[in-house]
């Protein structure tokens, strides 16, 4: 048995974090000191008997020996945790959030660090979509952080929706066949580097660009709907694409937003090339276009009206 000496600020969680490596060591405190209650306000100088050869996270034992941390921030502090895994993906969360959650399925193992005290939720992938959904048992100042880890995930499907996230970080290329990520608010800049995607809906986002969707030459739909963005960045994104075709998938984009301009053919300057001045003259583009439709047609459903040439 150990005998802990408890310091100023500290209460049962902090403890358990620092003797144990997690907040379940509560139960050998509260087994070792009967006379303790949860809501009891710990006095700096009393002591507490432990069992010394209970670690649960050694890791987090080790980091606060190592760095000399003795935790004393009661739920305002969220204890180091770390993966054997590399990082992928790193979402940041409004503090006032209560619960998050992501819905997936695939292959793989991913591990998920929610941002607070629990450990680490390890997930095995199966081919059946499952939603995984946390509330968090700490309340923290600064914005949360919940971070995945994988080195062999492919997703089939990845809705990142119910993170409600402010913003998000994306480490390293990750598969996903469909994408979803709705009503949300952000730069989407990260999006580069999701890959393999055929589907990807994004109704209701609010962003400045659209630019980093280029990237995505394997698209057979992409839902535009309800999006908020400036016309001007609306028609650079269509405009890209005919500028950067370079051997794209057929795709469905839905849009609820208009484009500039008429659906009509763009005049050419003196070496044949198209002088393209809206929006809507590059949809005209994408869908006359043999070289876009051989494979199969384009088609855009811009608010009730569909713009394509198949038959």
């Amino acid at each position: 048995m150990g005998n802990y000496t408890i310091t100023t600020g500290q209460n049962l969680y902090d403890i358990a974090m620092h003797i144990h490596g997690s907040i379940e060591g509560i139960v050998d405190l509260m087994i070792n000191n009967s006379e303790l209650s949860l809501d009891d306000k710990l006095q700096a100088g009393a002591q507490l008997i432990y069992t010394d050869e209970y670690v649960i996270n050694g890791d987090i034992v080790a980091y606060n020996t190592s760095h000399m941390t003795i935790p004393a921030s009661g739920e305002q502090h969220v204890y180091y945790k770390s993966s054997d895994y590399p990082q992928i993906l790193e979402l940041i969360l409004d503090n006032k959030k209560t619960s998050a959650g992501i819905v997936f399925s695939g292959t793989g193992k991913i591990e998920i660090d929610w941002g607070d005290n629990t450990s680490i939720e390890v997930l095995i992938l199966e081919n059946v979509q499952k939603g995984i959904f946390h509330s968090f048992d700490s309340n923290i100042s600064d914005k949360r952080r919940i971070r995945i880890y994988s080195e062999d995930v492919h997703f089939r499907k990845l809705d990142i929706s119910a993170m409600q996230a402010l913003s998000v970080y994306c480490n390293r290329p990750v598969s996903v066949e469909k994408f979803i990520l709705t009503q949300a608010a952000m730069n989407i800049s990260w999006l580069s580097l999701i890959e393999n995607t055929y589907e990807m809906d994004i109704t209701g986002l609010t962003t400045s660009d659209l630019l980093p969707l280029l990237r995505h030459k394997s698209l057979m739909n992409l839902d535009l709907r309800k999006i908020s963005i400036k016309q001007q960045k609306l028609d650079e994104y269509l405009i890209a694409l005919v500028r950067h075709y370079e051997g794209r998938r057929n795709c469905n984009i839905i849009l609820t937003m208009q484009p500039s301009g008429s659906y009509e053919e763009p005049g050419k300057d003196e070496n044949g090339r198209y002088i393209i001045t809206s929006g809507m003259e590059a949809v005209w583009i994408i869908t006359h276009e043999e070289a876009w439709n051989s494979a199969g047609f384009w088609k855009f459903q811009i608010k009730d009206q569909i713009y394509t040439t198949e038959p």
